[in-house]
């Protein structure tokens, strides 16, 4: 009797120490399930706000690729516009140069005719 009071005993003993409790599981898996609830909405906060910027980041590459592509037709049409005025220059110096000896010649001419009309009055 004695043997089987010590192995029912034993037997008590480890069913009482070596089974955790759902009770015990639980106050131990609720704090952990709780911090990793707020991790993965910290996570997912972080994840809207890099989508966010993500998105702003890529408007503002939009934008400054549209200003680049506007300044560079400027500066294409500045470029022309400069090489119209060198050439309208150009033609306007011609055009003065033309004028100052089609008046050099009626200058001459009128020389000419008045030395001919005082010749001819002579006579």
């Amino acid at each position: 009797m004695k043997k089987f009071a010590v192995l029912f005993g034993a037997m008590l003993l480890a069913n009482l120490t070596g089974c955790a409790t759902e009770d015990f599981v639980r106050s131990q898996v609720d704090p952990l399930a709780e911090r990793l609830g707020r991790l993965e909405e910290k996570v997912n906060a972080l994840d809207g706000k890099v989508s966010q910027i993500r998105g702003v980041t890529d408007a503002d590459k939009a934008a400054l690729k549209e200003t680049g592509d506007k300044a560079e037709a400027a500066a294409a049409r500045a470029e022309k516009g400069a090489q119209d005025a060198a050439q309208s220059a150009r033609d306007a110096a011609q055009s003065a140069k033309d004028a100052a000896q089609s008046a050099n010649d009626a200058g001459r001419m009128a020389k000419k005719s008045e030395k001919a009309f005082e010749l001819e009055q002579k006579k």
